[in-house]
């Protein structure tokens, strides 16, 4: 792993004179407001429509794993439970937003990421650091904002057809139009696939069972969307995204699920003045899921969170912003296991200044949550940052974050402890940036503490606020463009460490200290290739460090041939070298896959 580290260094000095400067895709996440990521003080990568299309990826952790800082491990393949981890943070602590609606079950505190389809994606954009200052709880690694499809150009019809390894079938059907100011698409997706033994057995670990069997999953995920500029000249949008499906693994007490996720949205965009724009935005988000054993149903957890906000951007001058901002969240819990509590709101005000002040950027924020569970909460943000003569540019950036507990520690019967306070947290970074017109390069150093973590208390026999956690790390990403060839690289270097508690000194689990990864891509007349590998570094599986996640390196390749200038063939090829790793003990990850299909667009 080590050399991989060193290759990268060598890399960008070799070729960084060589680079490209590339287009700046315009963002919302880091400000809730639209900024270009040149311009924007955050940390922040944006995963668009087009890398989407090139990398042709089967799920979405394929996606999220190209992000400097982020690390994705799940318990298996297709449909298996993913946790995503950004900046070493819990995996409860990023929040997902889809359409600026919030998401995630209210029991668990992640999102199902597995199950969310990249066809019904637009674009993503990935804020690294602390975001509570805009967004509440959650935001203490990062946010994950998620833009379904909008397609209104010539594009009216589409359909695609993918068959692969192990049984692996999707078939995707998409239309859309645009008449008089008004906008819709219609979009469905069925995806199916016989599986593979997830979890290697045992009985004391692991998923705690032996059942040497194939896991399948099948998904079928619908969307809708609608624009219209023609209510006085104001915008109403209104989106919905589902999947339903079922999912099998392995396990002693349930091994199948019956699932549904979905998250409607509506946002009215307004002026009230020449230097006053509003936006108005109501969501609902379900995260509903039945656990059977055999067929038979066990029990059933579903979430649903609905949201209402209201916001307002004050042009002070045309370089100064002032936005102020009030967000309402009510979670409700519906379950065959019964919780003492199954509801609490949450109700959160903010405020945001982005200007000058002389040759420095400046973004400041602060926000005041008043949660029905744990009362008042004050969290703050605040970055400088401003360019030299090189033609380069330097942010610093503090900012606090929290993070409430979810219903399943608080309230789950024989488990909870409805005593617990929000986990707390402290950020401090320094990134440098260095932009030309034909090379680029940037890197973030960070350093944060986290307090009141949540973790067992074997002298209570329930969670407590009993654990805390020192990160740092290095971020850095490099595009660059050598004669007809694309390569963007991504180095992580993390260092974890858990302080007090039972396990003071040891690593936080499933978060490698040395993430890489490298991807090429070649455009020639009417074909692309591309090639990719993901090299991590070994990690624990447990608190106590004593379950080793050994290091790996998986070989990806892609390609495409456009036969008519309708029809596209697609090709792609997942571990190609067939290596045997794991995300965490004895759940297996798939070993070499291939797929093919076709693409229709009229």
């Amino acid at each position: 792993m080590r050399r991989c580290v060193v290759f990268f260094v060598l890399l960008s000095f070799v070729f960084l004179p060589k680079a490209w400067g590339q287009t700046e895709p315009i963002i919302v996440t880091a400000t809730r407001t639209s900024q270009t990521v040149e311009s924007t003080l955050a940390s922040v990568s944006v995963i668009t429509r087009a890398d989407i299309e090139e990398l042709q990826p089967v799920g979405l952790s394929e996606l999220l794993q190209s992000v400097p800082g982020v690390k994705v491990s799940n318990t298996g393949g297709l449909g298996q439970p993913s946790a995503l981890f950004i900046r070493g943070a819990e995996s409860d602590h990023v929040l997902v937003l889809i359409d600026g609606v919030r998401t995630g079950s209210a029991t668990l505190g992640t999102t199902s990421f597995q199950y969310i389809d990249p066809e019904q994606i637009e674009r993503i954009e990935i804020v690294r650091g602390p975001r509570s200052s805009l967004y509440g709880s959650d935001a203490i690694g990062g946010v994950v904002q998620i833009f379904t499809r909008k397609s209104f150009g010539s594009e009216k019809f589409a359909a695609k057809i993918v068959g692969g390894t192990d049984d692996y079938s999707k078939l995707g059907l998409r239309f859309s139009n645009k008449q008089n100011g008004n906008k819709f698409t219609v979009a469905v997706n069925h995806e199916k696939t016989s599986g593979y033994n997830v979890c290697s057995g045992s009985l004391s670990a692991g998923c705690f069972t032996i059942e040497n069997d194939r896991d399948g999953y099948e998904n079928t995920t619908a969307q809708l969307y609608f624009d219209t500029t023609s209510i006085e000249g104001n915008n109403l949008s209104i989106s919905l995204m589902s999947s339903n499906g079922k999912t099998e693994y392995d396990g002693s007490y349930s091994n199948e699920s019956d699932f549904s996720l979905s998250v409607a949205s509506a946002i009215l965009d307004f002026s009230l003045s020449n230097k006053m724009d509003s936006k108005i935005t109501l969501g609902i988000s379900q995260d509903n899921s039945d656990s059977l054993k055999d067929s038979v149903f066990v029990d059933r957890f579903d979430t649903e969170k609905v949201s209402l906000g209201w916001q307002n951007d004050i042009f002070i001058t045309s370089q100064n912003l002032l936005t102020i901002g009030l967000d309402a969240l009510d979670d409700q819990v519906s379950s065959t296991t019964s919780y003492s509590v199954n509801s609490r709101t949450n109700l959160g005000i903010y405020a945001q200044f982005l200007g000058s002040l002389g040759s420095a950027d400046v973004q400041a924020a602060v926000r005041l949550d008043d949660n029905e569970q744990f009362g008042d909460t004050v969290t703050g943000d605040l970055s400088f940052g401003s360019y030299i003569d090189s033609g380069g540019r330097w942010v610093l950036q503090y900012g606090t974050a929290f993070k409430a507990p979810t219903f399943n520690e608080l309230y789950y019967p024989g488990f909870g402890n409805s005593n617990l306070e929000p986990e707390e947290s402290a950020t401090l970074e320094a990134s440098y940036r260095h932009e030309f017109d034909n090379w680029s390069i940037a890197s973030t150093i960070f350093s944060t503490d986290v307090e009141n973590l949540i973790a067992y208390d074997a002298t209570t026999f329930a969670p407590g606020n009993v654990d805390a956690a020192k990160i740092s790390g290095l971020e850095m990403e490099i595009h660059l463009e050598i004669n007809s060839w694309e390569i963007d690289s991504t180095l992580t270097l993390l260092s974890t460490e858990q302080d007090g508690g039972s396990y003071d000194g040891n690593k936080l689990p499933r978060r490698p200290g040395e993430l890489i990864e490298v991807r090429l891509r070649k455009k020639m007349n009417r074909s692309e290739f591309g090639a990719s590998i993901l090299a991590s570094g070994s990690t624990y599986d447990n608190l106590a460090n004593s379950i080793v996640l050994n290091s790996y390196q998986v070989i990806g390749l892609n390609a495409s041939y456009l036969v008519t200038p309708k029809l596209k063939l697609i090709a792609k090829a997942s571990n190609l070298l067939d290596e045997d790793y794991e995300n965490a003990a004895y759940y297996n990850q798939p070993g070499q896959e291939f797929f093919f299909g076709l693409k229709l667009a009229n």
